[in-house]
């Protein structure tokens, strides 16, 4: 999907009435569309430490931060992965089977925690919205919601316009992490051309500023 696209989280929504309560402002306010369900899921893996590591924490008391985020996007045939490394400076997109390899790398990196988003994309005359409740394990984390803009690549054209529609949909009082401060230089992505990368890049910033992930 090209366009610009902005992954936020609705800290204190209520599950299941929030999601309706929103599919209303969408369908009846926007005249949206319902284009049906949508899903996403990212895993956290962790790599033991080697040898140098163990020497580096012994000399100086510090790692390297040895972590990976496998982000999975879509359901069925527009089911689409993403890797990106802790470091924060490779985010590439990874083959169907990718997923399956890992699990069985268990020596290599070992599966952490994981984070579900289900819910439902609805689609307007220029824009898709995907929004859906997340689970961090067994514990519930508010909603995501993730406007996408066709016409334009440009992050900075386009935030004021998507900012509007985002205060169109949600509650004057909802508490709002808007998932600021993502660096796309850092991981050798382009800031004024979006791309799918840069959405995986986007779950991953806001699962680790928050502290999710």
């Amino acid at each position: 999907m090209t366009g610009t696209t902005w992954v936020l989280q609705w800290k204190d929504a209520q599950g299941t009435a929030s999601l309706g309560l929103l599919q209303e402002r969408l369908l009846r306010g926007l005249r949206a569309s319902l284009k049906g369900r949508w899903s996403l899921d990212t895993r956290l893996f962790r790599s033991p430490h080697n040898y140098l590591e163990l020497q580096n924490i012994k000399n100086r008391g510090t790692a390297s931060d040895k972590s990976m985020y496998l982000v999975v996007r879509g359901q069925g045939a527009a089911r689409r992965q993403f890797i990106v490394m802790a470091s924060n400076r490779v985010v590439v997109e990874a083959e169907p089977e990718m997923e399956s390899i890992l699990l069985r790398l268990k020596n290599l990196w070992t599966p952490r925690q994981s984070a579900r988003i289900e819910g439902y994309s609805y689609e307007g005359d220029d824009w898709v919205i995907h929004i859906g409740n997340m689970m961090v394990g067994t514990s519930y984390k508010g909603l995501v919601i993730e406007i996408n803009y066709l016409p334009c690549s440009n992050p900075d054209q386009t935030y004021g316009l998507m900012r509007e529609l985002l205060m169109m949909i949600l509650p004057a009082d909802a508490q709002i992490d808007v998932n600021s401060g993502v660096d796309y230089r850092r991981a050798g992505l382009d800031p004024h051309c979006m791309t799918d990368r840069h959405t995986a890049y986007q779950y991953v910033h806001l699962f680790t500023q928050s502290s999710l992930l």
